[in-house]
């Protein structure tokens, strides 16, 4: 049987009290996520995992074997933040950098003319748009690309200006250096164990599966926020 159709009524004289009568263009629009912001809302999926154990901990279904599963989730996701964090800030400082009358440094002029073929320079020169088309190759290229390690995070991160990154986070936290970079790539390389072998050790038979803590998992959030915060700080300062 056919349903009844419902027609209702355009009230001509409707009006909106939350719309007002500004024009499209000109409208607020939301503004965006700086690289730090974003960082917080991830680590904080991290803290969220580590501190579950607290509010089941009286649920006998859920296993040791089930929060063990949960620092290893943190883990991947406060390298995952930090991740997130690099890519971001290089782009936004790349931005900048086009933005800014100043002479780009021969690192980062290079990486950028080896993003531009001669058609794109020539689109941006007609069109006045060179920080956007910088902005979308830079964006593309970083989408083939990870920021997880010493090397790379130092790499890039000295690309727009900011060299021994490590150095300078060491000295604005007060901690040693060396155990800072010997931390990151402890938590990187545990980090790819785990998203791409499930944290076993696979060179033995029967694969074994690596012991982690509570501890492991909120050593990570705090070395990765605390290498975030200062990296935030320094490129603030600088600016």
């Amino acid at each position: 049987m056919r349903e009844k159709e419902t027609k209702g009524k355009v009230d001509k004289n409707f009006v909106n009290p939350n719309v007002d009568e500004a024009s499209p263009d000109i409208l607020e629009r939301p503004s965006q996520l700086t690289a730090y912001e974003v960082f917080e809302k991830c680590i904080a999926r991290a803290e969220n995992l580590v501190s579950i154990q607290c509010s089941t901990k009286e649920i006998e279904s859920i296993s040791d074997q089930h929060y063990c599963d949960c620092y290893r989730a943190a883990i991947v996701l406060s390298i995952s933040a930090l991740d997130a964090f690099i890519r971001k800030i290089v782009i936004s400082e790349i931005v900048n950098m086009i933005a800014d009358s100043k002479q780009l440094n021969e690192d980062l002029s290079n990486y950028i003319k080896g993003l531009l073929n001669q058609d794109k320079l020539l689109e941006a020169a007609r069109k006045y748009d060179i920080k956007k088309q910088v902005e979308d190759a830079v964006k593309e290229d970083f989408g083939k690309k990870s920021f997880q390690g010493e090397w790379k995070i130092s790499s890039f991160l000295g690309l727009v200006g900011h060299k021994d990154i490590f150095s300078k986070v060491a000295i604005e936290a007060n901690i040693n250096e060396k155990n800072l970079i010997k931390d990151i790539e402890i938590f990187t390389k545990r980090r790819h164990i785990i998203a791409h072998s499930g944290d076993y050790d696979l060179n033995q038979n029967p694969h074994k599966e690596n012991e982690i803590k509570i501890e492991d998992a909120n050593k990570c959030i705090i070395i990765v926020k605390t290498f975030v915060e200062n990296i935030n700080k320094i490129i603030i300062e600088k600016k």
